[in-house]
């Protein structure tokens, strides 16, 4: 196995980085059925280290855990993903600032986290742009996605990988009181991403939108720094959040998607014999984790009621009300996100 690079302080990479039971994800504990073993196989001898801040075993895990087992029983190639979870090489920036230099190979967070980087994929933080997950997976494969993939990594020194679901839509949460229209928002704090766009629509239902990073939501969550979060069901009950929580609404506004990207060099390294599977090995990855993912989404609602959690589904006319404050957002995004992809993405939603 070849060494690393060396920092300035004479640690290598790998010394910088915890050991991971990546071994641990065979079919047999995944669930999934083991594939034919082929007689021969390409190796890629440097280790490649995937920085996530998914939990093992979410399908955000998956979609990378899954990609050398695929390479290795189906395109016979030999290839080792280092996966250390749960952030803990880093907070969520750390981590996608840590992709670009090549301190790690791979990471993925929502989309809304690589704004910071470029816009291509502000789109996504649109309220109300992703109907269902059948329009989520047409995205996925679309003309729109690969463009913009494109213009993304025109701009960032990442190759963008298949995305996947990251929790279905996110549910409107706060310690305060039951939310059943945007009347109920004024006044109450919540943490929000980066993106201006998710910014826009908290402003539009009488929040005060306060960025903060994920590692850090549960201790402002406990210190009364935000009241609330808008975050999908997966990531509430996995990160223990039922604790600083009591209500949830369903807005539908925003379905959450995982973005994926490897350090550039990285990819060049593969060369070109390793780079087509690879690239048709993680889109296999993907739709597994995005299909458990769907199934997931009400698992999790469930788990949070058991919890203690109120969840409350919006009346007919109180959903009007949350829906004509995120899609006022759309009136001013158009400086953010081109006309051809508001298109693109209308088309989408009617096809």
């Amino acid at each position: 196995m070849s060494k690393t690079k060396t920092g300035s302080k004479g640690l290598t990479r790998r010394d910088a980085l915890k050991t991971t039971a990546a071994a641990a994800a065979g079919a047999a504990i995944m669930g999934f059925p083991a594939l034919t073993r082929a007689q021969s196989a390409k190796r890629f001898l440097k280790p490649i280290v995937a920085g996530l801040n998914a939990k093992e075993g979410d399908p955000t895990d998956i979609s990378i855990r899954l990609i050398p087992q695929i390479l290795r029983e189906k395109y016979d190639v030999e290839l080792d993903i280092q996966i250390h979870p749960s952030s803990t090489l880093g907070t969520d920036l750390s981590q996608l600032d840590a992709v670009q230099t090549g301190f790690i190979d791979i990471t993925s967070n929502s989309t809304s986290q690589f704004t910071r980087y470029h816009d291509a994929f502000a789109f996504t933080d649109l309220p109300y742009v992703t109907t269902d997950w059948a329009m989520a997976n047409r995205l996925f494969k679309s003309d729109v996605w690969a463009g913009q993939a494109k213009s993304f990594e025109a701009n960032v020194p990442v190759k963008v990988l298949p995305p996947v679901g990251a929790g279905g839509f996110r549910l409107l949460w706060n310690n305060v009181r039951p939310l059943h229209s945007p009347s109920d928002v004024k006044g109450l704090k919540f943490r929000s991403a980066g993106s201006p766009l998710n910014i826009e629509m908290i402003k539009n239902w009488g929040g005060n939108p306060t960025p903060i990073a994920w590692t850090e939501v549960y201790t402002a969550m406990q210190q009364g720094v935000v009241d609330g979060f808008h975050v999908q069901p997966i990531w509430t009950y996995l990160f223990k959040m039922y604790e600083v929580l009591k209500y949830a609404t369903e807005v539908d506004a925003n379905f959450s998607i995982q973005f994926q990207v490897m350090n550039i060099n990285t990819w060049n390294a593969l060369g070109e014999d390793i780079q087509k599977p690879f690239a048709l090995a993680a889109q296999e990855a993907a739709d597994i984790a995005t299909k458990k993912d769907q199934g997931l989404e009400d698992f999790y609602k469930g788990k949070l009621r058991e919890a203690g959690m109120e969840i409350y589904t919006p009346s007919s006319a109180e959903k009007a009300k949350w829906l004509k404050g995120g899609l006022d957002v759309w009136s001013g995004a158009g400086s953010i996100v081109p006309k051809p992809v508001l298109d693109g993405l209308r088309a989408l939603q009617s096809a």
